[in-house]
């Protein structure tokens, strides 16, 4: 999905929260940096380590509706997230509900875009990757 609708998705979120810019900046902050699993993917499992490579890869990756295990995009994983960030830090919790927002349009972009929700439902949720 594209940085800057994710951003401007949180972004908004933000301001309809009534949240300060200080902490809208850490939602949308959260919206951007889940996408860090995508890069942890490409470099260890497909030793991927070109910035090139690892873009042409996950252009082709997308178009061809390939979904892979991205550690961030589990929701039961964001939810544990924000409730242990909740009581830690509130700044941190912010981040992970960032996450949260990120997945929600990640998966109404799944559904959008490929007409299904297989096989990606199986990459949005825990429970059903180690199922399968």
């Amino acid at each position: 999905m594209n940085v800057l609708v994710h951003s401007l998705f949180n972004l908004l979120t933000g301001i309809l929260a009534n949240l300060s810019l200080y902490e809208i900046m850490f939602l949308v902050l959260g919206g951007i940096i889940i996408d860090i699993d995508h890069l942890i993917y490409m470099i260890f499992r497909e030793k991927l380590h070109n910035p090139k490579k690892i873009w042409k890869f996950h252009k082709q990756e997308y178009k061809i509706n390939r979904p892979h295990f991205y550690i961030f995009h589990f929701l039961e994983i964001i939810l544990l997230l924000m409730l242990i960030s909740y009581f830690i830090n509130w700044y941190l919790y912010l981040i992970f509900v960032g996450f949260l927002l990120h997945w929600i349009i990640d998966v109404a972009t799944y559904i959008q875009y490929y007409k299904k929700t297989r096989p990606w439902i199986n990459y949005c949720f825990l429970f059903l990757y180690l199922k399968r």
